[in-house]
């Protein structure tokens, strides 16, 4: 019996990335404000679509961490693999970002470092979106209806919910406080939620996936 090998980088994981560089991309187009409105210094105008790229960015950091973790259910990957792999191909797909981030600092002077922490923040976001998505679809070995659902149903409630209660606890309510100036609490608070949900789904992992090698 002939063991099928899976890349780091195959097709499969270049799809989810390419999706990420075009709509991000289409995203920083849209935000760059009119010849017009840059020569009038018209501050209402300039301010019409500010975020949107982050907004953009942070949505479908989600997206690519559930495509990621079907595909290592589809290519049955656990343990310290899955990490490394799963940590490897979203810092990949943030590498390929790198230029797009360039651009925006351009559109937001001085605010440097807001930048760094929605790169870091998307980052955690994607881990855990990828880990989810890696336990939902275990049982169905990876792209199943029922999985489907599941996994789409926890990114919509990770993503809309905490926006009723505690805003900032929403990678959406994250971008937001942000970008409106929210104080280091805040800013930790909405970092401290992705990073205990992820170690959370990494513990559910090990404990799960270890139980059926």
């Amino acid at each position: 019996m002939i063991e099928k090998r899976f890349s780091l980088v195959d097709n499969q994981v270049v799809k989810p990335i390419f999706a990420l560089l075009l709509f991000c991309g289409l995203a920083l187009i849209l935000s760059i404000p009119a010849g017009r409105e840059v020569k009038d210094l018209a501050p209402l105008a300039a301010l019409r679509r500010e975020g949107m790229y982050f907004y953009v960015y942070i949505f479908l950091s989600g997206m690519l961490g559930l495509s990621l973790g079907t595909l290592a259910a589809l290519q049955r990957e656990r343990g310290i693999v899955l990490y490394i792999h799963v940590a490897s191909r979203v810092g990949i797909g943030n590498a390929m970002l790198v230029p797009y981030f360039i651009f925006a600092r351009s559109l937001y002077p001085g605010r440097e470092s807001m930048l760094v922490l929605m790169i870091l923040y998307g980052t955690l976001v994607s881990l855990f979106t990828s880990v989810i998505s890696r336990l939902v679809e275990e049982r169905g070995h990876g792209a199943s209806p029922r999985g489907f659902l599941a996994k789409y149903a926890v990114f919509a409630v990770y993503y809309v919910l905490p926006l009723v209660g505690i805003p900032v606890l929403s990678p959406l309510g994250f971008v937001n406080r942000l970008f409106a100036g929210a104080s280091v609490w805040r800013i930790l608070l909405g970092f401290v939620a992705p990073l205990v949900l992820t170690l959370g789904g990494v513990i559910v992992c090990e404990r799960r996936l270890g139980r059926q090698k």
